[in-house]
């Protein structure tokens, strides 16, 4: 039994019982239990939540007096012979009809846009997804209203794993990933998903799953990715800055000359990683696992790097000038200095020698550390 709920006052009984009509007539179609009751509460709910289902049944309500009103002055116009005064009623009515139409016209286009992604689903190319998700994250203008726009739609929990959303290969469009800046990916499950290039500057991608996600190139700069899966993903030459990523799974994620400056990371999985000349300047990697990680040639200057987990990490020619390094397990970690072998050297850079760079006064062979030579 559900919870007597109280309708707001504003909401009229007429659109109550309309509502709990649909509700009974929907669980009679798919033979599902409930009472008159649970209908009536139901309504009150739905419409409680969606208050703007209650301006637009006022708006239909005033657009059918009015299109009442319209009519009778056409008939009186002609009765008169006065053409112009059944033209303006025409034209007045135009109007009307469009305004009052203006919400569904929007509902039917994020309807269909949905659709196109459902019925996507597990198809080897695009299906139209790229489209149907730009449009669900644009912000476009409301006409008549051309000074507001609507609010973008949620893509929190989208199902699209091993979705194909690959840059246009055609005309202009060659380097253009999916835009989907500042988009709502929570919870989503993007498992496998081609995203190369792809633009999610800004986007919540908190709790996703992007597992093996290909991610090549792809802007996420200032996105929140806390708690996110991925593990796996293949995240080179990504733009990663100022990302939020405290307690990602990173796990093997290949991560090589991606831009991590000033990222949070802290509490991230990144064990067995490849961070191979990455730029984690000032990122915050405290309490981090990068265990067994490859660091070679990474800027971490000023990264913070207390009690992270590095043992077996490989940091040759890794510039950690400046970081923070207190508690950090070092134990194992390879390191490179000025007695390294120039065809060592080679392995990482064209530069001889090829030190790595720690903070002023740390020693190395102190923490447990192994030189390569």
């Amino acid at each position: 039994m559900l919870k007597k709920l109280t309708p707001r006052q504003s909401i009229p009984i007429k659109l109550i019982q309309a509502k709990a009509y649909e509700i009974w007539a929907t669980r009679e179609r798919n033979k599902q239990s409930g009472t008159p009751e649970d209908d009536w509460s139901k309504a009150i709910e739905f419409l409680n939540q969606h208050w703007w289902f209650v301006t637009r049944w006022r708006i239909d309500k005033r657009y059918q007096q009015l299109k009442v009103s319209a009519a009778t002055s056409i008939k009186n116009a002609i009765s008169f012979k006065t053409l112009s005064q059944a033209v303006n009623a025409s034209v007045l009515i135009g109007a009307i009809t469009f305004i009052a139409g203006e919400q569904q016209r929007r509902d039917a286009q994020v309807y269909q846009a949905w659709q196109v992604i459902n019925s996507a689903h597990n198809q080897p190319g695009s299906g139209g997804r790229i489209q149907a998700l730009e449009f669900l994250n644009s912000e476009p203008r409301r006409i008549p209203w051309f000074w507001l726009r609507w609010q973008r739609e949620s893509l929190s929990g989208l199902e699209a794993p091993n979705a194909y959303l690959l840059p246009s290969r055609k005309g202009t469009d060659k380097k253009r990933g999916i835009q989907l800046s500042k988009a709502d990916l929570s919870y989503a499950n993007l498992q496998g998903a081609k995203l190369f290039d792809a633009n999610l500057q800004g986007a919540g991608l908190n709790d996703a799953n992007l597992q093996g996600a290909k991610l090549f190139g792809a802007n996420l700069q200032g996105a929140d990715l806390f708690d996110a899966n991925l593990q796996g993903a293949g995240l080179s030459g990504a733009n990663l800055q100022g990302a939020g990523l405290s307690y990602a799974d990173l796990q093997g994620a290949d991560l090589f000359f991606a831009n991590l400056q000033g990222a949070g990371l802290s509490g991230a999985n990144l064990q067995r990683a490849d961070l191979s000349y990455a730029n984690l300047q000032r990122a915050d990697l405290s309490y981090a696992n990068l265990q067994r990680a490859d660091l070679s040639y990474a800027n971490l200057q000023g990264a913070k790097l207390f009690d992270a987990n590095l043992q077996g990490a490989k940091l040759s020619y890794a510039n950690l000038q400046g970081a923070n390094l207190s508690n950090t397990k070092l134990q194992e970690a390879e390191y490179t200095d000025k007695s390294t072998s120039p065809k060592t050297c080679k392995l990482y850079s064209n530069n001889y020698p090829c030190p790595t760079i720690f903070p002023p006064g740390f020693d190395p062979k102190a923490a447990g550390m192994i030189l390569v030579k």
